[in-house]
């Protein structure tokens, strides 16, 4: 925190030659579900979602940047960005907030908050305008909360037979809020990451490849409890106690993450795919993976597309105890809802249309058909109903511009 505040406050010390850049981006976004049971949302940090055909804002966004440029190699930036969360403080609102230092054409040094490099989108999945969905997909982009990362990345480009070539190598720590119902709140943190990104762009193509590892760095309260409550149950009465306190014990716990995708453009054809796998040695998010595939079609200042997203995990309910007593079960209960929560089985089907009505701005329409194989799932918030409805319909539609 003291390294960001430090960060945002350099530009007032710059030296006169220097020069201030100013964007920003809207996204007005208007969403309805046909679900009864899911709350709608796109990101797991989101407190708020949206189900039985009301209409809400909830994805809606304000974002600004500065860019301080000091000289040909030296700049400073940091982005503020206000969207729907559960705690708003300059920590919370900052997403970006960075020293880069270019000694030359081929290489970047980048010191402070910067985008967490998982993703295709990751350095402008905040901007609306700048994709053609009207917001990501749900199954890939949504799973994972932590978009930036606190640390130092280097990157080195440079032409090579294959095509311009970019690799890219990250280190830090991150937090990121984890919201779910019952007012669960969680500031998860994920720390000693390491990852290592490789792209290649030739003509309209580009490839992409990512590994990047990382370890839990701290657990919630209600995980702790749980733990306390099981060490005073014996094995006789509950067989699979000591693999249910090992499956909570998530501190220090390591997570790998591997994603390989590809983009198309022509200006006549749009193709974009992205497939990831996540795997760590804790039963709470184990052998989970995720793709999407999109295909559209530039029609003058128009696109059409149309999407497919799946995500899917072998995660395993627990045992239960050999006998029942209310204790017990709501013991169960409570450590099912915390080793299912990345329990997620479920599908997507998008068509999407964007037009363009300037150089600026954008206006998008996207309908979403969803198959869920289980609810609940920690894709979303949830209203209390005696027959979850595994399939509905979401639409969307969102005005997006740049400044």
């Amino acid at each position: 925190m003291r390294l960001l505040v430090a960060l945002l406050s350099i530009p007032h010390f710059m030296a006169d030659g220097s020069t201030l850049k100013f964007d920003g981006f809207t996204n007005i976004s208007l969403s309805s579900s046909s679900s009864e049971t899911a709350k709608v949302r796109q990101l797991i940090s989101q407190p708020h979602g949206v189900s039985n055909s009301n209409i809400a804002l909830y994805n809606s966004s304000l974002g600004v940047q500065f860019e301080w440029q000091a000289s040909s190699a030296w700049q400073i930036v940091s982005q503020l960005v206000i969207k729907d969360q559960k705690k708003y403080d300059i920590n919370t609102l900052t997403q970006l907030a960075f020293v880069r230092y270019m000694p030359n054409a081929d290489w970047t040094i980048r010191l402070g908050r910067t985008g967490l490099d998982l993703f295709m989108m990751t350095e402008y999945r905040d901007i609306g305008y700048s994709f053609t969905q009207e917001h990501l997909p749900t199954e890939f982009y949504a799973i994972i909360p932590h978009q930036n990362i606190d640390g130092l990345d280097l990157r080195y480009k440079t032409p090579t037979e294959l095509g311009l070539t970019s690799i890219r190598a990250f280190i830090g720590r991150s937090k990121a809020s984890i919201v779910s119902d019952n007012n669960f709140y969680w500031n998860a943190e994920l720390k000693d990451i390491a990852g290592l990104t490789v792209e290649i762009e030739n003509n309209n193509w580009l490839l992409r490849a990512n590994y990047t590892q990382s370890k839990s760095g701290n657990e919630n309260a209600q995980q702790q409890m749980l733990k306390e409550a099981i060490q005073h149950i014996s094995p006789q009465v509950w067989p699979s106690q000591p693999q249910l306190l090992t499956s909570l014990d998530i501190v220090g716990k390591r997570f790998d993450y591997s994603a390989i995708g590809f983009r198309f453009d022509d200006t006549n054809w749009i193709a974009q795919s992205e497939l990831s796998y996540i795997n760590s040695n804790s039963e709470v998010l184990n052998h989970l993976r995720s793709y999407y595939i999109s295909v559209g079609k530039h029609i003058g200042n128009h696109t059409l597309m149309a999407s497919f997203s799946r995500a899917k995990s072998n995660n395993e309910t627990p045992e239960k105890p050999l006998i029942s007593t209310p204790e017990l079960d709501f013991i169960y209960n409570n450590i099912v809802r915390h080793t299912d929560f990345y329990l997620i089985d479920q599908y997507t089907v998008s068509m999407t249309w964007r037009v363009e009505l300037s150089d600026v701005s954008a206006l998008k329409l996207q309908w979403d058909h969803t198959n869920v194989g289980r609810l609940p799932s920690a894709l979303y918030l949830h209203n209390h109903t005696t027959t979850p409805d595994n399939q509905f319909n979401t639409l969307g539609i969102s005005l997006n511009w740049v400044f």
